[in-house]
């Protein structure tokens, strides 16, 4: 049943009509029986309710000032990829100054294009594919320079599907992941971003993205704002990419949980509820802000191929998250998703059913590969485009062998710090104490020289 109206206010004493009432109800509305009403008005009488009143329809001059906003929103990001694609900032390595505002804009405009897109989208071909660029922005200009031509320029000549690791480690992460913003709010179709195990705030954090936004903007109320912003958008990446009804494109790897595409649609995570152990699933929709929370994002972003790995998965105890995978877990999540190829990131062929796909070159000194890029023709041919492979262009694939010097190497390591796992936090501690007692021995002489001051001034 209905709740009974408000009682109605007591009817107040009368006033005397000035001038400026007369105009007031003069200036009022009147109902086609020429009493006047204000808006929401009715049978009952009793105080409006402001909070369910219509909104006010947008006017012309709203909608010309809005598609104002919008062309001159275009018109800015076409100069400003221009201005970036040019030398001194794709070759020299100069930083682009970019405004904080300018940032925000971008940031909103690429989300209301990004939270529309389900976490496996789809690509036609031909396609090229990009693998981990990691703030190397002069390898990014020198895969567009590879698709140009006399008209127009590569980013323009083909469609493009980047697997991720747009951040960290390099010094022009900003760079990148702006451009490709930008190409993406003026080419949604055109390009393909994806999320990475660096598009994760813990991880951006901590591996060069934070300190390069704290280094360009030195106020740090803005910095805090743009970190925060670009990680907001990174939580509505998608995940996967398939490429012409038959190839899927992730940054990490497969999971043995995916059974039908659905599941990398739903992007669910996993429980068991003891002493019971059903299974319950929960959808969770973009955003998805903590990846450890669903078991098949976790392995879209950070699982591994091994070679020669038994049918079931094994924990990644070099990475410490997510799970190596066999060949057998592949020909299975192959044939359940009906696909014939797979690519990740990291330059490699395994199993003849998997490429992995790495495009900052030189990314470790002592090791100085090449950096790859894989172009997938109209007619569904394979092939690397640019320089071919050396011995360093080996990716992600991994066998026992290597397996077991990355872990001798972890050990050796803990070894070093302390049985216990905590020596690298004693030497820490020990080291600030020693910092805080020379720091307290100093005050002390100064306060005896500023003692020895007032004796000579006496």
């Amino acid at each position: 049943m209905d709740p009974p109206p408000p009682p109605i206010p007591p009817s107040l004493p009368k006033e005397e009509k000035t001038d400026k009432t007369k105009e007031a109800e003069h200036s009022q509305p009147h109902s086609e029986n020429g009493v006047g009403e204000t808006e929401g008005s009715g049978a009952n009488t009793g105080p409006v309710d402001t909070s369910k009143s219509r909104p006010r329809r947008k006017s012309e001059k709203d909608k010309k000032l809005k598609k104002e906003d919008k062309q001159n929103i275009i018109k800015y990001f076409n100069q400003t990829i221009n201005s970036l694609v040019k030398k001194k900032y794709g070759k020299k390595g100069f930083y682009y100054p970019f405004k904080s505002a300018e940032i925000m804009i971008t940031l909103a405009a690429v989300k209301k294009i990004l939270k529309k897109e389900p976490p496996m989208i789809e690509m036609k071909v031909p396609v090229v594919i990009v693998g981990d660029l990691h703030g190397q922005y002069s390898d990014l200009i020198r895969i567009f320079d590879m698709f140009r031509d006399d008209t127009n320029p590569g980013y323009l000549n083909t469609r493009y599907v980047f697997l991720g690791d747009y951040v960290d480690r390099g010094r022009q992460s900003l760079e990148i992941i702006m451009i490709l913003f930008m190409l993406k709010v003026l080419y949604p179709r055109q390009f393909a971003l994806l999320r990475g195990n660096h598009e994760c705030r813990a991880i951006n954090k901590a591996y060069g993205f934070a300190a390069e936004i704290r280094e360009r903007f030195l106020d740090p109320k803005k910095s805090l704002e743009i970190f925060e912003g670009f990680n907001e958008v990174f939580t509505h990446l998608p995940l996967s990419c398939l490429v012409a009804d038959s190839i899927l494109c992730m940054h990490g790897g497969i999971s043995s949980k995916m059974k039908t595409r659905d599941d990398i649609m739903k992007v669910f995570f996993l429980f068991l509820i003891p002493p019971f152990h059903y299974s319950i699933l929960f959808k969770i929709p973009k955003p998805l802000k903590d990846v450890s929370t669903n078991p098949i994002a976790t392995d879209l972003l950070w699982a591994d191929p091994m070679i020669g790995l038994p049918w079931f998965d094994v924990p990644n105890k070099v990475r410490g998250v997510s799970v190596y995978f066999g060949e057998e877990t592949l020909d299975n999540v192959l044939n359940d998703l009906n696909l014939t190829m797979m690519m990740m990131n990291g330059f490699n062929f395994y199993h003849n059913k998997l490429i992995t796909v790495f495009s900052a070159a030189a990314y470790y000194p002592d090791k100085p590969n090449r950096g790859a890029i894989c172009c997938i023709g109209a007619d569904g041919r394979i092939g690397f485009k640019h320089d071919t492979s050396n011995d360093h262009d080996t990716g992600y694939v991994t066998v026992a062998p290597q397996l077991a010097a990355a872990l001798a190497h972890k050990e050796e390591a803990k070894v070093r710090r302390g049985d216990d796992g905590r020596g690298l936090w004693k030497e820490f501690q020990k080291s600030r104490e020693e910092r805080g007692a020379s720091g307290q021995h100093d005050k002390e002489e100064d306060k005896e020289k500023e003692k020895d001051r007032e004796k000579e001034k006496e």
